[in-house]
């Protein structure tokens, strides 16, 4: 059988020589698909462009971008005259710019892309010849009509016009994204809907990821000279991928503004803010997961150094602090001793390990002055739908999977006697696909609103907060579950009083979202005196994040914005009886400043008489299989949305 395969496939590449040359635009075709997919072709190009990047396990991969010359197109504008070129891992360092190639090989899609594959794969240079002109590049904002666009344009050589804005620095180092100066005054551009226009917002890529040393550091709203380089597609995004640094120049370099002033905070107020703290994580390697971060001594040292500085100076030591993607007990309480000097007390640890994957868990960490901390759990609950999640301490029935990789964690506490539960989240991510992962994120808000409206029932005034990073946005199928009384949201959105240009928390492709959020209980949301976001990180580089100069320490913690909110109104000041010499006030702030002192306390008012707080059950901590709503409530919650159209299907390329 191997023999006769062997046979086939050199009869078949044999046959595939003889065969007529095919133009790029006919292979590309109309469609998203290639009307020649799984087919040997072999066509004739210029390189305008490669590409070089690495995967988890370290493997480097090559790739090569084909145009026509302009006498040999197709000369339909629909359809685009370049094409991806994968060379596998073998670099082919003898192909350049310019150089004129004849290549066979099979028509694939990869992930979206277009793209020539490896195996078979014969690449011959025939001569030189100049670059095609590159197509300047002027998007429509509309998402389905910008697909259509770039679709067009996919693997040829495009140019910006003479100057762009950025729009926001990837997620990594080698890269950012840009929109027309003529459009700048419409940053940060904003989504809080899967169909808001974004489409002016192009992600670029250096040529490769292994080393973008040359990259100076962008942040959003720097200016730049004109770009040009190929256009390709990758992680659902069109990208632009420039030839190198020449055309990145900053028109003039911006200083970072000061970072943000955060009110004053009571004795008697309550601060809780949210962040997520990318990928924390120690000098060791505990899993046996690729994806696993290791940092150096000095990574971790320099990590610390900036989660002190934003927690003390920017947050102004919060009350409650929620972290998301920490890997280790360990590192929280190394963090709080750290915190002990600038915020004056020693911040009380509430942690669980999850069965995360790689690792990384929630926490809170709370002001043991105020707060009194209590029962500390997992939620975790079983799902219908696969998962492939591996998590011990739950049981589910046959044909199901736990839910959650990374479970709430759910904080019964006292403050100030009031009783109060917290639950930390970090849904799942957007990394397999916004819509492969809808229903996920939709069965875990069902099953915290179900958590939520168990303690509301019991107690219609019950002081419920959930905050984290939900890994979507305001108005997602998920997020409406959680918030909207129509869908039978049992919470209150405390950010919404944040005015929209400020209201957003992470920035993907040059595009700003709030992904992160703190959610009241009713009565909790009425208590709402202040609420923010500090933007200090997502807007600035990655490479930011080791920095600690004092130029650049306020910024890139994380590449995630604190969420901050505030409950409870200060006391007033009272008004000094005319014939009394007024005394100053002083009001003790129960959140100092970096370079403070310990804050005076205050004593805890008389406990109101409270129903208690319903702790689970034994295997409900664990498990959760009976707490919240019931598995058939998330099919009929999901048919309701589908139906609805509020789950509209994210735009598909392909």
């Amino acid at each position: 059988m191997r023999r006769m395969s062997l046979l086939l496939w050199v009869a078949w590449l044999l046959a595939a020589a003889q065969a007529p040359d095919l133009t790029i635009g006919a292979i590309q075709g109309h469609e998203g698909e290639s009307p020649y997919l799984n087919r040997f072709v072999t066509f004739r190009g210029v390189v305008v462009g490669r590409y070089e990047d690495q995967n988890t396990r370290g493997d480097v991969y090559h790739t090569l971008f084909v145009q026509s010359l302009p006498a040999e197109s197709d000369g339909d504008p629909a359809t685009s005259d370049a094409v991806a070129v994968f060379l596998g891992r073998e670099p082919r360092r003898d192909v350049k710019h310019g150089d004129v190639v004849r290549v066979g090989g099979k028509v694939t899609e990869f992930y979206g892309l277009t793209e020539i594959d490896d195996r078979g794969l014969t690449v011959a240079v025939e001569e030189s010849a100049p670059l095609p002109a590159p197509v300047t590049l002027d998007p429509p904002a509309n998402n389905a009509a910008a697909a259509v666009y770039f679709e067009a344009l996919e693997g040829m050589r495009v140019a910006f016009p003479d100057e762009v804005v950025v729009s926001g620095p990837t997620h990594e180092g080698c890269g950012f994204a840009v929109v027309d100066a003529a459009v700048a005054a419409e940053l940060p551009i904003l989504r809080r809907a899967d169909d808001d226009p974004t489409g002016r917002a192009v992600p670029v890529l250096y040529p490769s990821d292994l080393d973008c040393a040359e990259l100076p550091p962008l942040k959003t709203g720097d200016r730049l000279a004109s770009l040009d380089g190929v256009l390709t597609y990758n992680f659902d995004q069109f990208k632009v991928i420039v030839d190198g640094v020449d055309g990145i120049d900053v028109q003039p370099p911006v200083p970072p503004p000061p970072p943000p002033a955060l009110p004053d905070v009571a004795a008697t107020q309550l601060s809780v803010a949210t962040l997520n703290a990318e990928d924390y994580f120690d000098t060791s390697r505990d899993t046996a997961e690729e994806g696993e971060p290791v940092l150096t001594a000095d990574e971790l040292a320099a990590r610390q150094a900036k989660f002190v500085a934003l927690i003390a100076q920017t947050l102004r030591c919060p009350t409650l602090l929620a972290l998301q993607e920490v890997e280790h007990e360990a590192l929280l309480l190394a963090l709080a001793a750290g915190l002990a000097e600038p915020c004056g007390f020693v911040y009380t640890v509430s942690h669980r390990e999850t069965p995360d994957a790689r690792g990384i868990d929630n926490a809170l960490l709370s002001d043991p002055r105020r707060v009194d901390v209590g029962n500390v759990a997992l939620r975790q609950t079983c799902s219908p739908v696969p998962t492939g999640i591996d998590d011990p301490t739950i049981v589910c029935p046959s044909g199901q999977e736990p839910l959650f990789g990374r479970p709430p964690l759910q904080v019964e506490a006292r403050i100030d006697g009031e009783a109060y539960v917290f639950y930390v989240n970090h849904f799942k991510s957007k990394r397999d696909g916004e819509i492969d992962t809808d229903l996920a994120r939709i069965q875990q808000a069902v099953y915290l609103n179900g958590l939520a409206a168990e303690r509301l029932v019991a107690d219609p005034r019950g002081r419920l907060i959930a905050l984290g990073d939900f890994n979507d946005t305001e108005a997602s199928p998920a997020l409406a579950l959680l918030t909207e009384t129509t869908h039978g949201g049992r919470l209150v959105n405390a950010l919404q009083a944040v005015s929209a240009e400020q209201r957003y928390s992470y920035n993907f492709g040059g595009v700003s979202e709030l992904i992160d959020g703190i959610l009241l209980s009713p009565a909790l949301a009425e208590e709402v005196s202040a609420a923010t976001i500090a933007h200090v990180n997502t807007d600035y580089p990655a490479g930011w994040r080791s920095d600690t100069s004092a130029e650049h320490l306020p910024y890139r913690a994380t590449d995630h914005d604190a969420l901050w909110v505030v409950l409870g109104q200060a006391p007033a000041t009272p008004t000094p009886a005319p014939t009394v010499a007024p005394t100053p006030s002083a009001v003790a702030r129960a959140t100092p400043t970096a370079a403070a002192t310990a804050p005076a306390t205050t004593a805890a008012p008389t406990a109101t008489a409270l129903a208690p707080t319903p702790s689970p059950a034994p295997n409900e901590q664990i498990a959760g299989r009976d707490a919240g709503a019931p598995m058939w409530l998330i099919g009929v919650a999901a048919a309701v949305l589908l139906g609805g159209g509020l789950l509209a299907r994210r735009l598909a390329r392909r």
